[in-house]
């Protein structure tokens, strides 16, 4: 059967991914956007977000990662790019997080070549390269990640963060479940850094019920929806 493509519009809509502002989204969005716009310090303060899966980690990363999209400047001929949003890769892997760090920003590099580079001609490159871009936040998604190397790969991978933080001067602002606050932990210096913030699970409460109304509100059902939730 032919679906018009009105309803398929409605149908791609509803499936993608839906932005709903609720309070408790907004407010570590405050607390990131106070960070980024925060003066250049020595030892820039971070965050730790963490909660369940599927609790919108994500959904917030992105949400300021869109409001802080790159920005070509014509008289430098650089696309200044305040934030970068990564995912950590699948390990506590040097090499594999500095190429897709230059791949993220589009360095014009061949795999293989990056390949044979040494992480420490990788690891030059990068703070080069983020450095004239201006950048002030590295957001890693997906931190627990980190969970599934050994202790040392682990600890290594933490230095690496608190280097570019360093080197960089930007906040640094890890999201992951709740298991990766103890390996965050296992760097001291990282830990003193980084506040935590936890996000609870939804529980049936107002606030629960004004974002699942607010949902319905932004879907172009067919239909009135019939759902309801008790406050």
């Amino acid at each position: 059967m032919r679906v018009e493509p009105e309803k398929d519009g409605r149908i791609a809509l509803i499936q993608s991914d839906i932005w709903i502002g609720f309070p408790r989204a907004e407010q570590v969005l405050d607390r990131l956007q106070g960070l980024i716009e925060m003066p250049r310090q020595t030892r820039m303060p971070g965050l730790l977000v963490h909660g369940a899966s599927g609790i919108g980690k994500t959904m917030i990363a992105r949400n300021l990662s869109r409001r802080y999209a790159p920005e070509y400047d014509p008289k430098s001929g650089i696309t200044r790019t305040p934030l970068l949003l990564l995912q950590a890769p699948p390990a506590p892997d040097e090499r594999r997080f500095y190429m897709h760090i230059l791949a993220a920003v589009g360095a014009p590099s061949s795999a293989l070549s990056l390949r044979a580079q040494s992480v420490a001609s990788l690891e030059v490159r990068v703070v080069g390269l983020l450095r004239d871009l201006g950048l002030r936040m590295i957001m890693i998604d997906e931190v627990h990640n980190l969970l599934a190397g050994t202790h040392r790969e682990q600890r290594r991978f933490l230095n690496v963060l608190r280097y570019l933080s360093n080197e960089l001067e930007a906040s640094l602002v890890c999201f992951g479940v709740s298991e990766a606050v103890d390996a965050i932990r296992g760097d001291v210096q990282l830990a003193r850094r980084l506040d935590e913030h936890h996000l609870p699970n939804w529980r049936d409460d107002a606030e629960f019920s004004d974002m699942i109304q607010t949902l319905i509100a932004a879907m172009p059902l067919a239909k009135k929806s019939n759902l309801k939730v008790n406050r």
